[in-house]
């Protein structure tokens, strides 16, 4: 960005003043004293002459009318003690040290490409000298020319003149900023070139004539645009240089303006028409807005009056004569027009445009909502059925024509009683219009409505009160109460009443139905219709009801168009029948809890109608039915001896049969009543008789009882079992002997269930009842589940009773099962190593409880195993231990068997057994004999297998065969100086040396480490047929052992056969004689191979031509050589193929071919050709 520098201030001027272009103009001087003016007013109004004034102005006659300066705007504050020592300021923070004027460049009226120059002054407004420079923007248009002393600081209110060039290379807009940076600050300055523009010769100010209210006028204007820039309809973002502008005049009511978008060419004119349309009378001010398209804002003063012209109406308030329902009636007001325009009137329903807005509001918000709910069902159907989406664009387009036509059209006077004929119209001058008012009432009432006539030349509605009465039909009954009198109940009663039409219409009417119970009892016929005028209708009344008691019932029948209803009252009282019982009172004097009684009383029936009744006992119980002792002791699961039942739902203790029915006239039933009771208390109470129809507890029979709950005595108080063995039941009975005149429920408590209990008591027949004056005994059935003395206290419960039970001690000792070993120790001896060895041992069970017993060996890596581990000796009878030994070494091992007793005490045996064999195992069998069977003694037999150590102690092995010397014997060399003849002599008295074995073992050595295997392979071969037997011996040295020990021996068998082949014919002859003219065909003879050897034979077959083998004689495709495969005794027979082409000439030769076979054996043929 290039800046003015301080240093280079006078060599940057001269060399700028060198190169400023033709024609630069020099003449441009600031104005003196400008007022500073801190905040700036945005909002300042152009007229248009004031527009044209300004766009007029020269660059030098705008900067010369300038009066007035702001402060800029501060970008931002910097570090004064990078730039001076005078860090204080009697300038505030948030004003600039340093005042530009002017606050905003402004360039105008320009013409490219001339240079134009404006000066910017800044002014120190400190107390102290300061600095300050003009950091210019990269910019092709405008220059910056620094003054001859800008590094020189700036005396107190004295002031550094910058010179602003502008170049413009078109007529068009130009923006551009300025950074001035002073020793605290960097603020900008705003430069601003204005290029062409539009001006419209609007006049400053627009007045209307006095006009009536409501009444359009209209103001043209011919209007030219004086600028140098082109006005058009549409928005472009293009300029020139005689740039194309775009204007748009807006304004508000009662004012308008057309067009408000226009286009204007340079010179050219149009015509603007202002409407002046005033809603209310007075005086009407506004501003038309002309807005240009480069943003200028010009403001048009407007004004206007309005006044009311002389429409009335002839009367204010009609009141139409009373008028039936479905007829109508007519009435006239005139409308009045004494001015000297034309007046339209028009019947409204509001006094107001605002009422009128509001209830379009309303309207369309029911509009809305309806939309919606129209919307929800038609998407529901498409759910349904997809095929009607395409008509979803048709239901909105509707919806939006009808919001259309209410937000356009006008609310019009609409009722559906009273009508306006015609409903608008126009008056001419001094002239009348006739109204006629309809009137169709659809209800007898009195209707009550207030229209509104808005006619144009008056501000406010003219109001017109209608007022008329509608009659309905006259129907009267023939009386309007009647008493009935005593009803018995049940019985049906019918009246008859008339009901006569006295007015000039039709009279419907209709029963309102009743609500009460009494007023369903009745019945109407008919009880809706249409009675003619001046007819009469008769109409018939039931009743028949089934509540007692007086009554007064008043009936509704409604007429349509008459909103009060006609009434007609009935009154009366209704009887019920009689009743009474054959006994005073049930007493069912003592009872015992829980068990039932029963007492029968008679219910007769006096009346002569049927008694419909229903018994019950107030004051007992609503919960479930009491507990009887019989279920009491039938359910086990039942712990609650106490009775009662919950105090907020006690059980129901009465049971009565039938507790409801029917008694037909003049008859009788009898009445079962049974007392459970489940509360020791005295029972006063009563069995009332609720009627149907009639009420409840009509009736009483009072009931008294009293429910007790009878002593018991309980003999011996304490039972002792003495010693018993744990979990045996031992039986014991306990006496309860009931010395009351009632019998007694009774019930041994369960025991609570505890984790360890050291007791167990039960009953095989733990509940049951005590006869009165009488005895019973209850067993008591014990089990011990600790050893030791043990005590627990049995409670026996008394039904219904709440004192404490009654408690038997019970005790005994209790001691657990006595199990025998058949031996105190297990000696094993010498047993076989890695083998399962087993011994037995016998457990034996002397008491009548089982034994659980865990028997396992004390070592944690024993050599030894149990079977079972654990188990259960019977009761009186005995278990098998079976100990098993697994040896893995040739050393003596011990061990001890823990056995484990619940409840009793533990046994320790000593186990011991003595390993002897070896721990060196082969995979396949070996060892004591390998017989390798029959084998060819062409070739070496070989049998591979695996040696591992499954011992616990490292092995060296050493393989040697029996009969024959570990190590071959070296010859001795001769002595020296000795001669052959002493060499020789001492050989023929040598001792023979033994053949070498057969069967060699490889490798011969070797070590194995416990756990480590080695492959050995046996090797044996001989070169004539034979049966060989070698015996093969291991030694070995074990662990830190000092010598050998043999520690296996082998005998080792094999057949070595040769192979035998039987073949049919040691030789084949061919013989073919050549001739001319005679064709020559291959021959064929038979050879037949058979196996009579021991073993399987694999041979190979091999000839050379013109020989050749083939399966069949028909076999064209001979071969040379072929494997065969014989089982043992199998044969096969082949073909040999002689090809007489094998030579094409007429030569006599003798041709011989050996066959070879896998076995050696040679065959020969020889052929003639």
């Amino acid at each position: 960005m290039p800046t003015s520098k301080v240093q280079a201030a006078s060599n940057t001027l001269q060399s700028l003043s060198l190169k400023l272009p033709e024609g630069f103009r020099s003449k441009v001087v600031a104005p003196r004293n400008p007022k500073l003016v801190k905040q700036e007013d945005k909002h300042i109004r152009l007229t248009p002459s004031a527009f044209a004034q300004e766009m007029c102005q020269t660059t030098e006659q705008r900067l010369a009318s300038t009066r007035e300066m702001h402060p800029p705007r501060v970008l931002g504050l910097l570090d004064m003690s990078d730039t001076t020592h005078q860090k204080f300021s009697s300038v505030d923070v948030d004003q600039p040290m340093f005042q530009p004027f002017p606050s905003e460049i402004v360039f105008q009226n320009y013409t490219p490409p001339e240079t134009y120059e404006v000066p910017l002054v800044l002014r120190n407004n400190d107390k102290i000298p300061r600095l300050v420079k003009v950091v210019e923007e990269g910019s092709l248009y405008f220059k910056v020319l620094s003054p001859p002393d800008v590094c020189n600081k700036v005396a107190p209110g004295m002031a550094s003149t910058f010179t602003i060039l502008f170049t413009p290379l078109e007529n068009k807009d130009y923006s551009h900023r300025l950074i001035c940076v002073t020793e605290r600050e960097k603020f900008e300055v705003p430069v601003r070139a204005i290029g062409a523009r539009a001006i419209l010769d609007f006049p400053d100010h627009l007045h209307f004539p006095l006009c009536p209210v409501k009444c359009p006028a209209h103001r043209t204007l011919l209007v030219r645009n004086i600028g140098n820039s082109e006005a058009k309809f549409q928005l472009s973002t293009q300029r020139s240089e005689i740039s194309e502008a775009k204007f748009q005049l807006s304004t508000q009511s009662p004012f308008s303006v057309d067009p408000a978008l226009g286009n204007l060419g340079v010179g050219e004119s149009m015509q603007v028409t202002v409407e002046f349309l005033p809603k209310t009378t007075g005086d009407h001010t506004q501003d038309l807005l002309l807005h240009y398209h480069t943003g200028e804002d010009i403001y048009i003063s407007l004004y206007g009056a309005a006044t009311d012209v002389n429409v009335r109406l002839d009367k204010n308030s009609i009141i139409v004569e009373k008028t039936y329902i479905s007829m109508a009636n007519q009435r006239s007001v005139a409308i009045v027009n004494r001015s000297d325009v034309i007046v339209h009137y028009q019947w409204k329903s509001f006094a107001t445009e605002e009422e009128e807005g509001q209830q379009k509001l309303r309207l369309c918000g029911d509009l809305q909502r309806e939309e919606e709910d129209e919307m929800e069902a038609f998407l529901a159907e498409c759910g349904a059925d997809p095929t009607l989406r395409d008509r979803l664009s048709l239901l909105s387009r509707t919806f939006q024509e009808r919001r259309r036509q209410l937000r356009d059209g006008a609310l019009a006077f609409s009722d559906e009683h009273i009508t306006l004929d015609p409903p608008e119209g126009d008056i001419w001058p001094n002239s009348t219009a006739e109204v006629n008012i309809i009137f169709r009432p659809q209800e007898a009432r009195t209707y009550q409505l207030t229209v509104y006539c808005d006619v144009t030349g008056r501000e406010s509605r003219l109001p017109l009160r209608i007022k008329g009465e509608g009659a309905g039909p006259r129907l009267q009954f023939s009386f309007d109460q009647l008493d009935m009198g005593n009803i018995f109940i049940q019985s049906k009663h019918s009246y008859e009443v008339l009901l006569t039409n006295k007015g000039l219409i039709d009279a419907p009417f209709r029963l309102v139905p009743p609500s009460s119970a009494q007023g369903l009892c009745f019945s109407f016929s008919p009880s809706e219709g249409t009675v003619p005028p001046g007819d009469c209708h008769a109409m018939e009344v039931s009743f028949c009801s089934g509540t007692l008691g007086a009554f007064t019932e008043e009936f509704l029948f409604s007429v349509a168009g008459n909103p009060q209803p006609l009434t007609l009252t009935f009154r009366g009282r209704v009887m019920g029948p009689t009743f009474h019982f054959n006994v005073p009172a049930l007493d069912f004097g003592d009872v015992s809890f829980g068990f039932p009684r029963t007492l029968t009383c008679r219910l007769s029936n006096t009346s002569l109608v049927p008694l419909t009744f229903g018994l019950r006992v107030p004051g007992d119980g609503s919960g479930r039915p009491s507990v009887a002792s019989a279920a009491q002791i039938s359910d086990l699961t039942r712990e609650a001896w106490e009775g009662g039942g919950s105090l907020t739902d006690p059980p129901t203790e009465f049971n009565i049969t039938p507790s409801s029915g029917t008694v037909r006239a003049q008859g009788l039933v009898d009445i079962k009543v049974t007392l459970c009771s489940n509360s020791v208390q005295c029972y006063s109470m009563a069995l009332v008789v609720d009627v149907q129809g009639v009420g409840e507890e009509v009736l009483a029979l009072p009931i008294t009882a009293r429910c007790v709950v009878p002593a018991m005595l309980l003999d011996p108080p304490l039972l002792d079992f003495q010693r018993c063995f744990l979990r045996h039941p031992y039986e014991r009975a306990v006496r309860l002997t009931n010395e009351s005149d009632l019998p007694a429920c009774y019930g041994l408590v369960s025991q609570g269930f505890e984790e360890s209990a050291s007791v167990l008591y039960s009953s095989p027949h733990p509940r049951g009842v005590v006869p009165p004056h009488g005895s019973v005994e209850l067993p008591l059935i014990l089990q011990a589940r600790a050893a030791g003395r043990s005590q627990v206290t049995a409670h026996i419960a008394l039904f219904g009773s709440t004192a404490p039970p009654l408690g038997v001690l019970l005790s005994c000792t209790g001691e657990g099962p006595v199990v025998h070993v058949s031996a105190p120790a297990v000696d094993f001896g010498s047993i076989p190593v890695l083998m399962d060895v087993s011994r037995t041992l016998q457990l034996w069970n002397q008491s009548p409880v089982p034994a659980h017993f865990q028997a396992q060996m004390a070592g944690s890596r024993s050599l030894w195993r149990v079977e079972p581990g654990e188990g259960e000796v019977p009761p009186d009878g005995g278990v098998e231990l079976k100990l098993v030994a697994h040896l893995d070494d040739t050393l003596r091992f011990q061990d001890k068997l823990h056995l484990a007793v619940r409840d009793s005490h533990a046994h320790t045996i000593p186990i011991s057994a003595t390993g002897k064999g070896t721990t060196i195992t082969t995979d396949r069998p070996f060892a004591p004999s390998l017989d390798l069977g029959a084998h060819f003694s062409t070739g070496p037999c070989e049998y591979h297998f695996k040696l591992t150590n499954r011992g616990r102690r490292s092995h060296q092995l050493y393989w040697m065969t029996e009969g024959f010397p570990q190590f071959r014997r070296r010859a001795a060399q001769p002595p020296p100086g000795g001669g052959l003849r002493d060499s020789t002599r001492r050989d023929a008295l040598a001792p023979p040396e033994p053949s070498a074995p057969v069967f060699s073992l490889q490798p011969q050595r070797v070590e194995l480490a416990p756990g480590r295997s080695v492959d050995m392979v046996l090797t044996g071969s001989s070169d004539t047929p034979k049966v060989v037997q070698e015996r093969l011996v291991c030694q070995a040295i074990v662990g830190q052992q000092s010598g050998k020990v043999r520690i296996m021996t082998v005998d080792v068998r094999c057949q070595f056969v040769s192979p035998v082949l039987d073949v049919s014919s040691q030789e084949l002859r061919f013989y073919v004689e050549k001739a001319p003219g005679v064709s020559l065909l291959p021959l064929f003879q038979p050879l037949v191979l058979g196996n009579v050897s021991s073993l399987p034979l694999a041979m190979e077959l091999s000839l050379s031509e013109p020989f050749g083998l083939c399966t069949h004689p028909e076999d064209q495709a001979a071969v040379l050589s072929k494997a065969l495969v014989l089982g043992v005794g199998e044969r096969t027979e082949l073909w040999v193929r002689f090809d007489p082409w094998f030579r094409k000439d007429s030569v006599t030769r003798w041709r011989s071919r050996f066959w070879r076979c896998g076995t050696g054996t040679i065959l020969s043929g020889t052929q003639w050709v």
